[in-house]
């Protein structure tokens, strides 16, 4: 039984129904009411299908604007009923669903995300600095080792630096003989090396200069940031509090939020649904659910 607070003084205004015969119909479904009309050779009554075909004036009768009678409405469909509704909520509205997720749970479906999807997100709000701080060393190795990460990014990223901390690089990693040697040999060694020479070298690096040659190799190719692991790239989420995840999250595409949205209870999907614009519900509901508006079935005896 669906019932809904309707104004009924649309029913005079639309169906020519007198107010004070509105007591007797307390608890009748539309569909009952007309036919009674219908019978009493109301002729408005008699045509009321094509008056439930109208979303403005089914916006009006079964006030669709009040949240509580779309819920009430929404808990007459099915689940896949509901699923077909999502893709008119904005994204805004879809990631207020995302609330009655667990922080755990936020961060899991995250990580399920295509990796250019993570990455667009994330670097909304973090720099990559901010993702390599909390990666594991070996983590950043791997990425260094990736075919993809071609020597002459990281050779172009040393020959950016100034003198004395390229100076300071190599030292650390071949010695102290090269406290004495100046910029353009210390760029001749390096070039000189060969590939597992030159690998072992950038896995050699203090950590902070590292994730430099790293910041300075993904600033030449940013496309490389699609080979970082999603629990890495999403680590930094895992710094804030609940509200600025979800924030964060509703700038994702509805292709992502929509599914996201699908794994809440029914009763919460009906909840995020409320939020769908009147007009947008009217026009489902006289396109796909002609058969649920008749069967409203009217308890208040609001006149105004």
């Amino acid at each position: 039984m669906i019932q809904l607070q309707v104004d009924f003084s649309l029913l005079n205004k639309y169906f020519g129904i007198s107010l004070n015969k509105i007591p007797q119909y307390a608890n009748k479904d539309i569909e009952e009411i007309m036919e009674l009309e219908a019978q009493q050779g109301n002729t408005k009554a008699a045509n009321y299908e094509k008056i439930l075909s109208d979303p403005d004036k089914i916006i009006e009768i079964f006030k669709l604007s009040n949240p509580e009678n779309k819920l009430i409405i929404l808990q007459n469909m099915s689940e896949g009923d509901l699923d077909d509704l999502l893709p008119f909520l904005k994204n805004e509205q879809l990631s207020l669903g995302l609330n009655f997720f667990t922080d755990e749970k936020l961060l899991t479906m995250c990580q399920g995300l295509p990796v250019e999807e993570i990455v667009g997100m994330i670097f909304e709000k973090f720099n990559l600095f901010d993702v390599l701080s909390l990666m594991e060393d070996d983590n950043m190795n791997d990425f260094l080792m990736q075919p993809d990460v071609e020597r002459k990014y990281a050779q172009k990223y040393f020959e950016s630096l100034d003198e004395q901390t390229l100076k300071n690089i190599m030292v650390y990693s071949f010695g102290v003989e090269f406290k004495d040697k100046d910029y353009r040999e210390n760029i001749e060694h390096l070039e000189n090396l060969n590939d597992r020479e030159y690998k072992r070298f950038m896995l050699s690096l203090e950590r902070e200069n590292k994730m430099n040659l790293i910041n300075g190799i993904v600033e030449q190719e940013e496309d490389l940031l699609l080979l970082f692991e999603p629990s890495d790239l999403i680590a930094p989420m895992t710094l804030l509090m609940k509200q600025d995840k979800v924030k964060m999250m509703k700038n994702l595409d509805p292709e992502f939020l929509i599914p996201m949205i699908q794994e809440l209870p029914i009763d919460l999907t009906q909840i995020v649904l409320t939020q769908i614009d009147p007009m947008e519900f009217a026009k489902v509901l006289v396109k796909d659910f002609k058969d649920i508006l008749p069967s409203v079935v009217l308890f208040s005896t609001k006149t105004n």
